[in-house]
């Protein structure tokens, strides 16, 4: 039976394509799920319940004063890369949703920064075996030619089922 989770279905359906369809079409995908992807130019590089790697390219959108990476971008590629690897695990009528973010910011962001979740499949299968629950991702973004740290994160994701949302909960 197929899953009812989008973000499941999503890395099922593009799971045999090679990386070069694979990545634009799991990154269309998902941002018709989270209109905000597109809005923010986020590009997602590998897509699996174990990792989950998303790209920003510097523009002049998403530029500080500076012309790097805004800090909110960065901000908001951490919570993107450690997200989709939740939100790939949640079980079927269950919703993440982010509680905390501690994000440290260690070296200026001039070009593009790629961020990288992961998940044991241990934690994957406590995630997919309960209706609701907490679970903390560490994410690093590093330059993507480079792997020098440009930021560390550690945000707290929980999962509920979705009526419990709709509730107001």
């Amino acid at each position: 039976m197929a899953s009812a989770n989008p973000f499941s279905r999503i890395a099922d359906r593009y799971q045999d394509l090679p990386a070069r369809l694979r990545r634009p079409l799991v990154t269309q995908a998902v941002g018709q799920v989270i209109p905000f992807l597109d809005t923010a130019g986020c590009f997602i590089e590998e897509y699996t319940p174990t990792r989950v790697a998303v790209r920003l390219d510097n523009r002049t959108a998403v530029q500080n004063h500076l012309g790097g990476l805004h800090a909110a971008a960065l901000a908001l590629l951490a919570e993107t890369a450690s997200g989709l690897v939740v939100a790939l695990n949640v079980p079927d009528g269950s919703s993440p949703l982010l509680r905390t973010m501690d994000v440290s910011f260690d070296r200026f962001a001039r070009d593009a920064a790629r961020a990288e979740a992961t998940l044991t499949s241990e934690e994957g299968d406590t995630i997919q075996s309960r209706p609701l629950g907490q679970i903390g991702v560490d994410v690093r973004l590093t330059a993507p030619d480079a792997d020098e740290t440009l930021v560390e994160g550690r945000l707290k994701w929980a999962w509920l089922p979705e009526e419990r949302l709709s509730n107001g909960e």
